[in-house]
């Protein structure tokens, strides 16, 4: 598993990097938010029945990759850290840099799991979650299910009513818990290398 995981980052980020060379930063960011973020919501509502499907794949697939992403950055892999061009982490701006990197990651994966929830929602013809109150924008409610699953806040008012849906939940959470306990341990590692650089 560490191995396609580190293949996979490799090939997307010189992709990225390629994309960022020829069209920019910026272009390369929105190829990034467009293709894991926004095309899969766009596909779940096509209605042709493979499409939602791919949305549903695309979207798990990304998750995926950011926990792969969010491993080896906290424990680190000599290859894919050469190959990426990780930054050494030395100053204040360098480490906002990180933070802003990692808030992006886990919004990212907020959303990725609400096309998830969707996606189930529509394969199951709305048997998987049980909406108190639903809403007129159908993927709101579920993207707020998102929000409240990974935050561990959990009002109640959305229900998962399938074995998969709770499946997807218990995944959500431990993504969530496991992000902010790995977000703390990076900054408070990041911390404690400038500190010792300064005094060296």
């Amino acid at each position: 598993m560490l191995g396609t995981w580190v293949a996979i980052l490799n090939f997307l980020s010189a992709l990225e990097f390629r994309i960022a060379d020829k069209l920019g930063e910026v272009t390369a960011i929105i190829f990034h938010f467009f293709l894991f973020w926004t095309l899969p919501i766009i596909l779940l509502y096509i209605p042709i029945k493979f499409f939602p499907v791919i949305g549903v794949i695309i979207a798990f697939f990304y998750v995926y990759v950011l926990a792969g992403d969010i491993f080896l950055s906290v424990f680190g892999h000599e290859k894919l850290e050469k190959k990426r061009g990780m930054i050494d982490i030395t100053g204040v701006q360098e480490m906002k840099e990180e933070i802003i990197s990692a808030l992006i990651k886990y919004f990212g994966a907020i959303v990725s799991f609400a096309t998830i929830y969707n996606g189930l929602q529509q394969f199951s013809q709305g048997k998987a979650f049980m909406v108190s109150h639903p809403s007129n924008i159908p993927y709101f409610d579920l993207f707020y299910f998102s929000l409240v699953t990974i935050t561990t806040v959990g009002y109640g008012d959305i229900e998962p009513a399938l074995w998969v849906s709770k499946t997807f939940i218990i995944t959500e959470i431990l993504f969530g818990v496991g992000f902010v306990l790995l977000l703390i341990t990076m900054l408070i590692s990041i911390y404690i290398d400038i500190h010792r650089k300064k005094m060296e």
